[in-house]
């Protein structure tokens, strides 16, 4: 379809709703989708208004202020509820199974008024506004004005127009009030059809008929025509649970449970079932603290983890395990034997990170059960979504609509951050205080493995019995997160999508940007959701086929037939597969681990009397080899070679490093896989082994194509310091040094894509922003050698420079507190240095003087009292990192005062340095915020300020005024915390390959130490 086809409110609602859409063929499926809803709507006017009147509802009564006082139009929404309660009266009236008609009915308009609000709502508070603006409304103060605008729409003439202009809100709210309404009479004939069976379901209860006293909807999402859970409670306060599918994967899944359970000598609790024509009741499990040690409560989840694991189960959050006196129970198990899509060939085909991916999604990871911590974005620390890590009083990474100012005209709906208030009384990792995280873990570890052995023992047992109790049911496959198809229903209820069906259908389509590789699933994705409905599709277990409520989605969709890919799971468990999934489950828990253990406790002065420490090469060397084989063991490799290898690994952000959640490793030299790939590049030159080479060059080749050729940037990777494209860019410039090889035309191109890349979006500051990518510029400047290089390097660096300055503020800047924090990696004592090394070296007074203002702001901001640096101007906290506090803003000064000789007086220093020695070290061991960095920036010290630890240091055993109590300081780091770090110590930063904050930098800095001159410092791009 060409683009001069497409009208221009098609073109504009792809602009306004599907900015992010640039696949042509998409384009072509979308723009013919929105054409579709277009005519359809024409030809619905074209038909007659008069014609689509009765679909329509009747005006309201009178506007009642009695029936609304709490403002909130609830007595208008329960107007357009009462049609369908003449299905839900009659049914119940006439089911010798219901006790209290009255209540199932009174419960049925609680439960509609609160869906046909979220339709409605924003449509009545947009057409207040325009009433209101407009002048039309009478009354003096705010509630007589929303008065009147009741009053007008409950008038015949309000009425009319709201009808008029929002002919699809109203039939839409007819329909789900209809199909909800014959929803409740199909439960009511179920109940009555297996009666006699309930009793099955509710322990301790007799062989008499029960009655039904309350039927309460909305448990959960609504599919298939409005049907959702629905619990049925008994007169005599029994209840039971409504599923409106099959529920053969129920009754399967607590089958194999109890197979499983004769064979491992273990006593998961299960759910009984009774199924019926349309779905079936399940038992409903009350949630309670379980009767046991806690010990034995993580058994159990870990036997659980190894069943579900070999079920290929996914989507087993906190909202599908409960749990009770007898142990934890899954309630949901409609996402078993898990498929794998038949997908079209894509350009990521072949790459490590969508194998990584891969690898997560089908690993116990991907199953729910463990902690698992989701983010709305980069600047959300997320919520633990997890079985056993989520906790009430989360703050949702989602914001939700709310209704402020209520019965008045400026009322409004805004969107709010909530917390979680859901309680499934599972153990929560956090909550579990009579055990230790680690003690949790290595149980479930130790009993999922007993699991997984067990299986590999017996494959064909366990493979006959998954056959034999879920090899006929039916199961759904969630092609997206719930949340996301929630967002685009809530974005359908936007006034401007429920007057323009083009609008409607552009924000449902919104779907094909992670479903557009297969259109026809798409496609019933948005069918679905017009409806109202969240997507539900469905599977079997020996078809490859995807079905939908309109039927077969595609007969081909799934990749192989799902107990064929259970069948290869448990065939090809060995030690390999089982030592991996163990190594998951404990990133899983990285984020939980206490954080009083990270504190390493290394003093950096040598006690007096003490022996000097030695380690002779050899062993510096080993350790490293040891970290750099690690890292061959576990790298992903890529098996197309324009994609680089990673490594699956707790994933680090600087944003957000409280969340530390398993992933492929990103393009950064912070936590990325180019820090890893620089270590094996040092070890290749170290060892001279071909292997470590070839590892870095997996990573490095199609990187640097990336980089060179623009595809990071159009990948959207900023370009600042150690978390953009700057850090990757140095990285690759040391990393070939160090396996020697050159490129005439490397460093030109770097400096100019980081020049073009450059912009006031990126940042100021020197990790994340352009003061490093201006520190990167630097570096490159001082590292070309070739004239005509050097000059397009310089004319690059030139231009980054600019910009900074610009976005600082510009030369005259009124305020010289740049950024909100005062140190170094986020804060202005890392811009200052930077700016004065450009002044100084490409002759620009007036940058070095806007370094030095700056300097000097950070110099005034240390406190009277006790002598240090806030961490915020003018704020209490004060931190003792490289990040922030005083060993960053020591190295910050030894640099100025590099570029500006005195600029930092001596009696700074000298605080600062002392500063440092006292409490930068012992805090944990890494470069960003601990001992790596702080012992780097002791020896810079020592190196550029003779004698600016002698003070300081005079419990060593020197003379006491050398200083000689450091004279050992890094072998002494290396033999009490670098040294196996892993094995000593439990903490996160045992678990991550991050050069900032992980194994890589310890790497790293054996390294440099061992060859200062071929391995420069990270912490300044020196």
């Amino acid at each position: 379809m060409n683009s001069h086809d497409v009208s221009p409110g098609i073109a504009e609602a792809l602009r306004t709703y599907l900015p992010e859409l640039t696949d042509p063929e998409l384009i072509a499926h979308v723009e013919e989708r929105l054409r579709a809803a277009a005519t359809a709507h024409e030809s619905e006017g074209a038909s007659g208004s008069c014609e689509q009147k009765p679909d329509l509802p009747e005006a309201p009564a009178a506007y009642d202020p009695s029936l609304d006082p709490d403002g909130l139009f609830h007595d208008y929404f329960r107007h357009f509820v009462a049609p369908g309660t003449g299905f839900v009266r009659n049914a119940a009236a006439q089911s010798p199974t219901i006790a209290a008609p009255r209540r199932l009915v009174d419960d049925f308009v609680v439960h509609q008024t609160g869906l046909v609000s979220r339709l409605m709502i924003r449509t009545l508070v947009e057409e207040l506004h325009r009433r209101r603006t407009a002048g039309l409304l009478d009354g003096e103060t705010p509630e007589e004005r929303y008065a009147s605008f009741r009053r007008w729409t409950n008038s015949p003439d309000g009425h009319d127009e709201l009808t008029g202009r929002y002919p699809h809100l109203f039939s839409t709210v007819g329909r789900q009030v209809e199909a909800s309404a014959r929803y409740v009479v199909e439960i009511i004939e179920e109940l009555d059809a297996v009666a006699p069976r309930l009793s099955a379901l509710v322990p301790g209860c007799g062989p008499e008929h029960l009655r039904v006293d309350r039927l309460v909807l909305g448990e959960g999402d609504t599919h298939n025509g409005g049907r959702s859970v629905a619990q049925v409670l008994f007169t005599d306060g029994a209840r039971v649970l409504y599923k409106p599918h099959p529920i053969g994967a129920e009754a399967g899944y607590s089958s194999f449970v109890s197979w499983m359970n004769g064979r491992l000598g273990t006593d998961l609790p299960t759910v009984a079932v009774v199924p019926t024509g349309h779905g079936g009741f399940v038992e409903f499990i009350p949630t309670e603290e379980y009767a046991g040690e806690q010990k034995d409560y993580f058994a159990r989840i870990g036997t659980l983890a190894g069943i579900l694991f070999l079920l290929r189960a996914t989507d087993i959050h906190f909202e599908n395990m409960v749990s009770c006196a007898a142990g934890p129970v899954v309630i949901d198990t409609e996402t078993l034997l898990s498929p794998r899509l038949n997908l079209p060939e894509a350009y990521d085909d072949g790459a490590a990170s969508k194998a990584g991916a891969l690898t997560l999604r089908e690993s116990i990871i991907g199953s729910g059960l463990l902690p698992l911590v989701v983010r709305s974005g980069d600047d959300d620390h997320g919520m633990d979504i997890g079985a056993i890590g989520y906790d009430t009083g989360q703050r949702s990474p989602y914001k939700s609509l709310s209704l402020q100012n209520p019965g008045r005209d400026d009322m409004f709906v805004g969107m709010v951050t909530t917390t979680t208030t859901a309680a499934n009384a599972n153990l929560a990792v956090q909550r579990a205080t009579q055990l230790p995280v680690n003690d949790q873990r290595d149980i479930i570890k130790r009993e999922f493995g007993r699991v997984l052995r067990y299986a590999a023992d017996h494959p064909d047992a366990i493979v006959d019995a998954v056959e034999e109790f879920l090899g006929d049911v039916q199961f759904r496959h969630v092609n997206q997160a719930t949340i996301f198809y929630t967002q685009l229903l809530r974005m359908a209820t936007h006034p401007h999508a429920m007057a323009d069906p083009v609008v409607r259908a552009a924000v449902l389509n919104r779907v094909v940007l992670r479903t557009g590789d297969s259109p026809a699933i798409a496609d019933a994705e948005v069918r679905q959701m017009a409806r109202g409905d969240v997507p539900y599709f469905s599977y079997t277990a020996r078809s490859r086929a995807l079905g939908s409520t309109d039927g077969t989605v595609r007969t081909d969709a799934l990749a192989e037939p799902p107990l064929t890919t259970v069948r290869e799971r448990v065939h090809g468990l060995n030690e390999t597969v089982i030592e991996r999934e163990l190594r998951l489950i404990d990133f899983s828990f990285v984020n939980k681990l206490p954080t009083d253990q990270e504190e390493t406790g290394f003093v950096p002065v040598r006690p007096t009397g003490r022996p000097a420490v030695a380690v002779d090469r050899g062993r510096f060397v080993g350790e490293a080899v040891r970290i750099g084989e690690r890292l061959l063991a576990t790298r992903v490799a890529s098996t197309e070679p324009r994609h680089p290898a990673t490594w699956i690994a707790p994933q680090v952000t600087t944003d957000s490093q409280s969340q530390w959640s398993p992933g492929t490793l990103g393009y950064d030299l912070y936590g990325g896989s180019p820090g890893p790939a620089l270590v094996l590049a040092g070890l290749a030159r170290e060892t001279g082994r071909a292997d470590f080479a070839a590892a870095a060059r997996s990573v490095l080749d199609p990187v640097e194509e990336q980089l060179r050729g623009g595809q990071l940037a159009e990948q959207g990777v900023s370009v600042g310091g150690m978390t953009g494209m700057a850090g990757t860019a140095y990285a690759l410039v040391v990393a070939r040094g160090l396996l020697d090889e050159p490129d005439a035309g490397r460093l030109g191109e770097l400096a100019r894509e980081l020049a073009r890349c450059s912009g006031a979006e990126a940042g100021t500051d020197f990790l994340s922003g352009m003061a490093g990518a201006l520190a990167v510029g630097l570096a490159l400047h001082e590292r070309a050698t070739d004239p005509a290089e050097r000059a397009v390097v310089a004319e690059a660096v030139r231009t980054i420079a600019a910009r900074e300055t610009e976005a600082l503020g510009g030369l005259g800047l009124e305020d010289p507190r740049v950024t909100p924090y005062t140190g170094y990696a986020h804060g202005a004592m890392g811009i200052a240095p930077v700016l004065l090394r450009y002044g100084a070296e490409f002759d620009d007074p007036a940058v070095h003087g806007l370094g030095l203002r700056i300097l000097g702001a950070v110099l005034d901001a240390q406190e009277d009292g006790d002598r240090d640096w806030p961490r915020v101007w003018g704020e209490p906290e004060r931190s003792y990192g490289w990040c922030h506090g005083a060993p960053g803003m020591l190295l910050g000064a030894l640099m100025s005062n590099t570029y500006a000789p005195g600029a930092v007086s001596r009696s700074v220093l000298d605080r600062l340095a002392g500063l440092t020695l006292a409490r930068g070290f012992g805090n944990n061991p890494t470069y960003c915020h601990g001992d790596l960095a702080c012992a780097e920036i002791v020896g810079l010290g020592q190196e550029l300020v003779p004698g600016l630890f002698g003070a300081a240091a005079r419990t060593g055993a020197g003379d006491g005024g050398t200083g000689d109590g450091l004279d050992d300081l890094y072998p002494r780091l290396f033999d009490e915390v670098v040294e196996r770090y892993g094995q000593r110590s439990d903490t996160k930063y045992a678990y991550t390959n991050s050069l900032m904050v992980g194994e890589a930098g310890l790497a790293w800095s054996v390294l440099r130490h061992l060859d200062p001159g071929s391995h420069p410092s990270l912490l300044r791009f020196a």
